[in-house]
């Protein structure tokens, strides 16, 4: 299928002139004006016809929006915290024969049904000028060939019980999961840029919301340059950090963009950077990724000193995890004078395993 590319829109500087409206300080935001930029961050994201769905995070204006779109995405669904920018988003929708749906709500915040639920093909005739969802909606009328909204919530808590012409009608292909593709993009404030990361890394693992599909997973986010290349980091990278951790035990990672500070409106004083993340066939720590967090927090957080002591400090805290520790130790032929640095994201997943396995914590201080 040949991508159906936008009606020529007017430039984004007018749309913010004409709408009056300006980078909230609040809400962390800068703005990128330059559609060559954007275009090659939904290069880098894979975007394609053939995606099932392609979710995007804090669009703004809407020109990531646009390139998404540009680049033949069939149904696309923006999260939007500040009402501001409804209005052009409205009328991108308008101009992309409605690929385009909106939810104006907190990501962080936000229930997942609504995202597949913005996502439902609609019969003409109930299709509105824009689809706006806000976290509090009031639905249109549900045709009676699409799924109700209890069946998508089943969908979540027991992906099982919705029909097969349910499952189909939101992904129009048979109903086969490990064929579904979802990309989630995001040129995210920095303010909220590692939490947003950690809490979909978890979802993922536990194939929740809008992660739910076994596999073709993947997520390209902006982060703070110095961030970006920390959850990037390989072993022994100064900047390797718990972000490192828990996104590489789950996804092949990459830093696949860099962005000046000068490609921003207004200019932040930082540089960013775009990552790629694909979801790993096999992950390196299948469930749940809280007890892998909490082993990551402990050590980063003495990294200036060796494994050796930070280890004793551990056992020394939680005296019962000594046996489980001596073991994981002895089983890494470690050197205890290694940084935290050092350590391999397998080596942490097998300590979390272990401790997981003996139903142990770690203290978090």
């Amino acid at each position: 299928m040949i991508p159906k590319k936008l009606p020529p829109l007017p430039p984004i500087r007018d749309l913010i002139r004409v709408y009056g409206l300006s980078a909230n300080q609040k809400f962390s935001q800068n703005f990128i004006l330059d559609k060559n930029v954007t275009d090659t961050i939904a290069r880098h994201a894979k975007i394609s016809v053939d995606d099932n769905l392609v979710v995007e995070v804090g669009p703004g204006p809407g020109l990531l929006t646009r390139s998404i779109l540009d680049a033949g995405a069939q149904r696309v669904v923006v999260v939007e915290k500040d009402p501001r920018f409804l209005p052009a988003l409205q009328q991108l929708s308008e101009a992309s024969e409605h690929r385009l749906s909106i939810i104006h709500g907190d990501m962080l915040r936000l229930d997942h049904s609504l995202i597949l639920q913005a996502a439902l093909p609609m019969p003409s005739p109930l299709v509105p000028t824009a689809t706006t969802i806000t976290t509090t909606p009031t639905f249109l009328p549900t045709p009676p060939s699409s799924p109700t909204i209890s069946s998508i919530t089943q969908l979540f808590s027991d992906p099982k019980s919705i029909s097969p012409s349910d499952e189909n009608t939101l992904f129009e292909k048979p109903a086969d999961e490990s064929n579904e593709t979802i990309r989630l993009l995001g040129n995210l404030p920095f303010g909220v840029a590692s939490p947003l990361l950690v809490q979909w890394l978890k979802m993922m693992a536990l194939q929740e919301g809008i992660f739910r599909t076994n596999n073709k997973v993947s997520m390209t986010l902006m982060f703070q340059k110095e961030v970006a290349e920390g959850i990037a980091a390989p072993p022994s990278h100064p900047q390797r950090s718990r972000l490192s951790i828990l996104a590489q035990s789950l996804c092949d990672v990459k830093k696949v963009y860099k962005l000046s500070a000068s490609s921003f409106v207004p200019k932040p004083k930082v540089d960013a950077a775009v990552v790629h993340f694909e979801k790993k066939q096999d992950p390196l720590m299948p469930g749940s990724l809280d007890k892998l967090e909490d082993v990551a927090r402990f050590y980063f957080n003495k990294r200036r000193k060796t494994i050796g002591n930070i280890t004793k400090r551990l056992v020394r805290l939680a005296p019962e995890v000594q046996p489980v520790v001596e073991e994981w130790i002895a089983g890494g032929k470690w050197d205890m004078n290694m940084r935290v640095e050092d350590v391999t994201t397998e080596q942490f997943c097998d300590l979390a395993r272990r401790l997981d396995r003996a139903q142990l914590k770690i203290p978090l201080t």
